[in-house]
């Protein structure tokens, strides 16, 4: 039993070092590097990487949900506190998942190419598996923010599927050859944070609209 046990752990180790490998590399150079490139940067046989991930796709695949699995963990720490508002809490996560995307560059910029990837690389069960695992995720930071804030099932999951597309676009606009500062926009980092802050609060603030169905019957 032991034996099996150093084994997996073994096992775990190869994984974490191929990743480790693959994620340097996209980070040095901006593209995805081939099988080959990435075993050779662990020291491993290009056949032994294939023992672990039957594509490279698998690879990346991996690598995103690991990153994005990160900022769930923020969720965590940021919305069970007990004794802190809403907005207490909100500002804590925001600052934290800014944060985390001003060190981690290279996340965004897999998450941007990876998608392609995955519909080339990854066979109908390999992907399905990771969108499994990645809707997963983002049900499970969905209902940490619901439970933090006191909101209706399913909203928690709202506000972050739209902050993820309100950053990809930022960040989009930010990576685009001649962006500048000519629309007042001069730093992905600190615009981010003020437009998911914009964005939360008004998203998150008591509605003063009338229903629909008041003004129909007000008509």
């Amino acid at each position: 039993m032991a034996r099996r046990a150093y084994a997996n752990e073994d096992k775990e180790a190869r994984r974490r070092v191929i990743l480790a490998a693959a994620a340097d590399l996209f980070e040095q150079t901006r593209e995805l590097p081939s099988v080959a490139e990435v075993a050779a940067a662990a020291g491993l046989a290009k056949g032994t990487v294939y023992l672990y991930f039957r594509t490279k796709g698998a690879i990346f695949a991996d690598i995103l949900l690991e990153g994005w699995g990160a900022v769930v963990d923020q969720l965590g720490e940021a919305f069970r506190p007990a004794g802190q508002g809403q907005a207490d809490k909100v500002a804590t996560f925001l600052d934290g998942y800014v944060r985390y995307l001003d060190a981690n560059p290279a996340l965004l910029r897999l998450d941007a190419v990876v998608q392609g990837l995955l519909e080339r690389d990854l066979d109908p069960d390999e992907r399905a598996a990771f969108k499994e695992a990645m809707h997963s995720r983002i049900n499970g930071g969905g209902a940490l923010v619901d439970e933090g804030l006191g909101l209706l099932p399913g909203r928690g999951v709202q506000l972050l599927v739209r902050s993820h597309a309100l950053t990809r676009g930022l960040w989009a606009y930010f990576e685009a050859p001649g962006a500048d500062a000519a629309f007042g926009l001069s730093d992905f980092a600190k615009d981010l944070a003020q437009a998911l802050t914009e964005y939360w609060r008004g998203a998150l603030a008591p509605s003063t609209e009338t229903p629909p169905a008041e003004l129909e019957s007000k008509r």
